[in-house]
């Protein structure tokens, strides 16, 4: 574990692999941090300096109080002062669910910073008329989710979230889990992803870089990733069958193969676009 100080706040992250090596750099999902990428690392750092930071409001780094201190474009603003306090100038990106939208965030603004870019279990915007009722249903539940955090604190919503388990091992685990949250950092992200702007309209042009969508067929965000998908016909698009949401962690060989073959393809001038179910 290393740590340093960027846009005002602490942020906590692991360096992985040969310092000298191409970056690699890993944004974890909402209510995660930089430990979901674990089943991941062994094959990247082979060829690879792999840099997994904890996100504003989450894991080890600052969680400020300040709830306008939340917004998409500062998670964004926090990735570029990270990467320049480590002197990265260009690196290829990796954002899954929520880190996968401060990732899309952080692409549209400093396009030419990136190598290439990995967008996992993610959408490009809130809402859309395209979305699916799916969709919508999980951002119902974590709207309400939110609203019981505001009220009950991030014990409080573990404990309710716990008592619908029969088996008190994973009970523990879930009581364990969301007390170890910070309720600004939980908060925070949550109005920040809630009121991050549309990029739909923009990621067309503005992402110049190789891009590869992953998702999973029995994700409720599988619907949204494909509008995004629909947005950049140059893209790779790799569905994994039977897949629920966060891939990495689910699937950390498969997904980090996926990953390893798009990057290998852009060193080597290969084609990118295509679309297929693994």
């Amino acid at each position: 574990m290393a740590e340093l100080q960027a846009n005002g706040i602490t942020i906590n992250y692991e360096d992985y692999g040969d310092p000298e090596a191409p970056a690699v750099v890993l944004l974890h999902g909402y209510t995660s941090d930089l430990r979901m990428w674990r089943g991941c690392l062994d094959a990247l750092t082979r060829d690879y300096r792999v840099l997994a930071p904890d996100l504003r409001g989450h894991g080890r780094s600052s969680s400020p109080e300040d709830g306008d201190s939340y917004t998409m474009e500062t998670y964004a603003e926090d990735l570029r002062c990270f990467l320049d306090s480590l002197e990265v100038e260009i690196c290829a990106l990796v954002g899954c669910s929520f880190g996968g939208m401060v990732a899309l965030q952080f692409a549209v603004t400093w396009p030419g910073r990136l190598a290439g870019l990995v967008l996992s279990d993610t959408s490009a915007a809130y809402q859309n008329e395209a979305y699916d009722e799916a969709y919508r249903e999980r951002e119902r539940r974590i709207a309400a989710d939110q609203e019981a955090m505001a009220r009950l604190g991030s014990a409080g919503l573990g404990r309710r979230a716990a008592a619908t388990l029969a088996d008190d091992f994973l009970a523990q685990g879930v009581r364990n889990r969301y007390a170890s949250l910070s309720t600004h950092g939980y908060l925070g992200a949550g109005r920040a992803r809630r009121e991050r702007a549309d990029l739909l309209g923009v990621i067309g042009a503005r992402l110049t870089m190789p891009v590869l969508i992953t998702t999973g067929d029995r994700d409720e965000v599988h619907g949204a990733s494909l509008v995004m998908a629909g947005r950049l016909p140059g893209a790779r698009v790799v569905t994994f069958k039977g897949a629920a949401h966060g891939i990495p962690a689910r699937l950390p060989g498969p997904f980090t193969a996926a990953v390893l073959a798009f990057l290998a393809d852009i060193e080597e001038g290969k084609p990118i676009a295509g679309t297929r179910t693994v």
